[in-house]
């Protein structure tokens, strides 16, 4: 979900419910506080890792996310940054056993809105690097994102507005879950359209518009569902070796060691494999077929953008391999 809705929901069930100042503040930090990855991703730029240091990561599981909303909490009340927000807002968090239990309230809030995001959160790292996701909405739905964003301008505008609380929190809750419910009802057409149990579908940012995907040890079947057709279909080779005869296992063992094409697994929706052989060297493409798809239609330049945010390429000499 977007920082709106993030900070937005828990400020509004803090307000409806009476909470004292400092827990609304504390409620909201937490509820934003998941996002700090952000300022982790240089890491894995200096010094690859799969410790999760990005975006989505680290931070948005259930044990790490409460340390997270004990840093942001703790560095809002720094009298340098608490002085800056105080031109904005009335600002004054305070650290207490009660503020960090809403912090990790406002966390656990955050959790809930990515896990129904597509691509979902590794809710239960570290003891694994599993994402769970409910697969309902888009990774931000366009549509939360300009009644969040709407309703945070009109209080900021009409302050005395806060009051009325309860009622923006009945309507946010209403359109999200008329929002959920109606994709809920496209997903189920969706996944009995194609007739089988084995088959994953993925939110797109069109609520009506859904990709599928079966695979198997071999292929690779991509569906696109819009009510009642699938007007674009594709399947693709796993593994996709030239020349072919070669046999690329040990290749591909020496690049799945490597910090960076864990990481690309681990993110993508799915993977496919290119692999050629030319003068002792294995160049090997790894790519997510899927994401490919769902970028198939935009222009040139941004399609070349996605085309190498969706792909990962490794140079592999004997049992070295290096990203390329």
């Amino acid at each position: 979900m977007d920082l709106f809705s993030h900070a937005l929901l828990p400020y509004l069930i803090g307000k409806s419910f009476k909470r004292k100042k400092e827990e609304i503040i504390a409620f909201v930090l937490g509820g934003i506080a998941p996002d700090i990855d952000i300022f982790l991703l240089w890491i894995n730029y200096i010094y690859p890792n799969f410790f999760l240091l990005t975006h989505r990561g680290i931070t948005h599981s259930l044990f790490f996310g409460f340390f997270a909303g004990m840093i942001v909490l703790k560095l809002s009340s720094f009298e340098k940054i608490r002085n800056k927000i105080q031109k904005y807002f009335d600002f004054r968090p305070i650290i207490s056993k009660r503020t960090i239990a809403f912090a990790y309230a406002g966390v656990l809030i955050h959790l809930f809105l990515d896990y129904i995001t597509t691509r979902g959160i590794p809710l239960l790292y570290p003891l694994t690097t599993q994402k769970y996701s409910a697969e309902i909405f888009f990774y931000t739905d366009i549509y939360l994102t300009v009644l969040s964003l709407i309703t945070v301008i009109y209080l900021y505008k009409k302050p005395g507005q806060t009051n009325n609380a309860p009622k923006f929190l009945i309507i946010f809750l209403i359109v999200a879950a008329g929002l959920g419910a109606f994709r809920i009802s496209e997903k189920t057409s969706a996944e009995k359209y194609f007739h089988n149990t084995g088959i994953r579908t993925y939110p797109t940012m069109d609520s009506s518009d859904w990709y599928a995907v079966r695979e198997d040890n071999n292929r690779i079947e991509i569906y696109e569902y819009d009510p009642g057709t699938s007007p674009y279909n594709t399947t693709i080779q796993r593994l996709n070796i030239v020349p072919d005869g070669e046999k690329p296992d040990a290749a591909l063992l020496a690049a799945g060691l490597l910090p960076q094409v864990k990481m690309f697994k681990w993110r993508a929706y799915t993977v496919a494999i290119n692999a050629e052989f030319k003068n002792g060297t294995w160049a090997l493409e790894y790519y997510d077929p899927l994401q490919r798809s769902m970028f198939r239609d935009i222009s040139g330049t941004f399609r070349g953008f996605s085309r190498s945010f969706g792909s990962l390429n490794v140079t592999v000499i004997g049992n070295d391999a290096v990203v390329s």
